[in-house]
């Protein structure tokens, strides 16, 4: 199921009110075109090693760096699996040092049970470590980090043209990248997110939702969230917000059943 998002925005305490009826129109109409990206589906299929790690002919990379970059960024995303209060869901993250997992909230919102799927095929335990309150961000912790992937988190913002690759578990199977180019920053109202998102037209499905979009140099600079669905565009959480959300001051605990 896609939920679409709500006109005061699905996402708690967003950004400021829209100044006037015509701001307000347009915010709706747009809004009701996009769709969250987080799956809540019938459970897939038992993971199983991916060997197809897709294309990126449009990189203008050498080629052994492209199948470098394109490995390492479906090495340090995982598939996330939550069994809800009220359904299952199905979405993508990716994994950062400490045993730390950033996938979107609205992947594990109200979660009783979470697993982590790696691209080798290890199922790992996670908790909800806390909840953004003001953007579609999440952070989870690992049973057991051992020996896996770590992203890099890029410390400054994406610029309008960049070339770019987003990862996940589309429809929970396997792990696939897709190329596209960063095409510019729209407004978080839109959204209920605190600052501008990325809007991307990489190929976004259904079950990236919490899946890392890199740079050339594989370094994180956005966190897929949501997609238009008349455009086939999607949309991005930046790096500069994830990073003030880190601080555990800014995350709230998951609600129970």
């Amino acid at each position: 199921m896609i939920a679409a998002l709500g006109s005061s925005g699905r996402y708690g305490s967003g950004a400021s009110t829209p100044a006037g009826p015509q701001r307000w129109r347009r915010s709706l109409a747009v809004v009701a075109m996009l769709a969250v990206l987080g799956a809540c589906v019938d459970p897939p299929p038992p993971l199983e090693e991916p060997d197809d790690y897709g294309a990126i002919e449009e990189l203008d990379l050498p080629e052994l760096a492209a199948e470098s970059l394109l490995r390492r960024s479906q090495e340090v995303t995982v598939r996330i699996r939550t069994l809800g209060c009220r359904q299952f869901g199905v979405g993508s993250g990716f994994v950062l040092p400490g045993g730390i997992v950033v996938t979107n909230r609205h992947v594990v919102d109200e979660p009783r049970e979470v697993t982590v799927n790696t691209w080798d095929g290890r199922t790992i335990e996670a908790e909800v470590s806390g909840l953004a309150v003001d953007s579609d961000l999440a952070i989870l912790q690992l049973a057991d980090d051992a020996g896996l992937p770590e992203a890099e988190l890029r410390t400054t913002p994406i610029e309008p043209g960049e070339q770019i690759v987003a990862v996940g578990y589309p429809g929970g199977g396997p792990a696939t990248a897709s190329s596209g180019t960063a095409l510019g920053l729209v407004d978080g109202e839109l959204f209920g997110e605190p600052a501008d998102v990325i809007q991307i037209d990489a190929d976004i499905r259904q079950g990236n939702s919490g899946g890392p979009v890199l740079d050339t140099e594989g370094r994180v600079i956005g966190v897929v969230f949501a997609l238009d669905a008349s455009t086939g565009l999607g949309f991005a959480v930046p790096v500069t917000t994830l990073l003030e959300r880190l601080d555990t001051e800014n995350l709230t605990p998951p609600a129970g059943c």
